[in-house]
């Protein structure tokens, strides 16, 4: 009896009329996060960070034109986060609220299964050094308390890093590209004279 129950509200809502896709949108601006699901969290409810203007209509929407996915139902939730302090420090910085974030939990009408995540050995093909390089620089730019997309001055990279510190990296960069063999130009044997001006900038600093 339950089967056949559910069967029937599955038929009755795909013959409701849709009135999806009678909203026309140029150059979206919409950012729709699928999030993975957490244990014991049933497949076929999907849930989704999403726009705080978003409602559960536009999910519908999308899901069904975008990727042909049927929604059944859908919840939304304000998740709040708790007061910080900015730059991160115990003490010290003004105390901020972080903007709130939306979420909304679809019931699918399919299943779907995320797959395994890629082991630790295969990440390389997904250059998952640099993805963590920028991770790493985002937690450093969160705990100064700097906007996203703020480029630092020279002084604070010197203040961080020491002397130069953008140089250094430029300078073990093109040590690894001249020892792998796959850059030759027209000043690569001129090196060691940018290394004789690092060499004199550091005795400067000390």
């Amino acid at each position: 009896m339950a089967s056949q129950a559910v069967a029937a509200a599955e038929t009755a809502i795909k013959e409701l009329p849709r009135r999806f896709g009678t909203k026309q949108v140029f150059l979206p601006k919409a950012v729709v996060a699928f999030l993975r699901p957490k244990p014991k969290q049933p497949p076929n409810l999907a849930t989704f960070a999403v726009p705080m203007e978003f409602n559960k209509l536009d999910l519908r929407d999308y899901l069904y034109h975008a990727y042909n996915v049927e929604v059944l139902s859908v919840r939304a939730y304000i998740q709040q986060p708790p007061p910080e302090r900015r730059g991160g420090a115990p003490q010290g910085g003004r105390w901020y609220r972080p903007k709130s974030k939306k979420f909304m939990i679809a019931e699918l009408a399919k299943p779907f299964v995320w797959p395994e995540p890629v082991p630790e050995s295969d990440r390389e093909a997904f250059d998952h050094k640099i993805w963590q390089k920028i991770e790493d620089h985002k937690e450093r730019a969160n705990q100064r308390g700097e906007k996203p997309g703020h480029i630092p001055l020279r002084k604070d990279e010197e203040r961080e890093y020491g002397v130069s510190r953008e140089r250094e990296v430029l300078k073990e960069l093109a040590k690894e590209y001249l020892e792998s063999g796959e850059w030759k130009g027209p000043n690569s044997g001129k090196w060691t004279e940018v290394e004789k001006e690092l060499d004199a900038e550091k005795k400067q600093a000390a």
